[in-house]
């Protein structure tokens, strides 16, 4: 490969990634922290479950059946945003605004925020473990 050829490579490469790869992770507005009953998300007219975890893109539209409820973390409010059904709302990049005739409005929870990629490779990720004394050295039988 000649010299200039691989400087327009390389730059056709960067110039891709600095396009690309921001708008592949700007969609998700929001990301689902729990589910209870049947939730179904309505995007370009094909509904699916809602389950933990799904990533939630701009103007996702969510629709809770009777008796149930999904908490989302909502990443530009920076909140957890509590819905329960029966109810239609679609999730926007400004907040979770309820469809008109709705009989309640969602109620924060607590803050959240959006996840962010390690750069740490393997390891185990715990929560709520406290630290335990060493353990001592147990003599051995000859």
């Amino acid at each position: 490969m000649r010299p200039q050829s691989a400087v327009k490579f390389v730059l056709a490469a960067v110039f891709l990634s600095a396009v690309g790869l921001p708008t592949a992770f700007a969609t998700g507005v929001a990301f689902v922290e729990e589910v209870s009953g049947h939730v179904v998300a309505l995007l370009q007219g094909k509904p699916t479950l809602l389950g933990a975890l799904d990533t939630l893109n701009h103007r996702k539209q969510l629709d809770l059946s009777p008796n149930s409820e999904v908490r989302v973390c909502h990443y530009q409010a920076g909140k957890i945003v509590s819905l329960k059904g029966p109810l239609r709302v679609t999730v926007s990049r400004d907040g979770v605004p309820v469809a008109s005739g709705a009989k309640a409005a969602p109620a924060t929870v607590g803050p959240c925020a959006a996840p962010v990629a390690s750069t740490f490779q393997g390891g185990v990720v715990t929560r709520g473990v406290s630290e335990q004394p060493p353990v001592k050295d147990v003599p051995r039988k000859r």
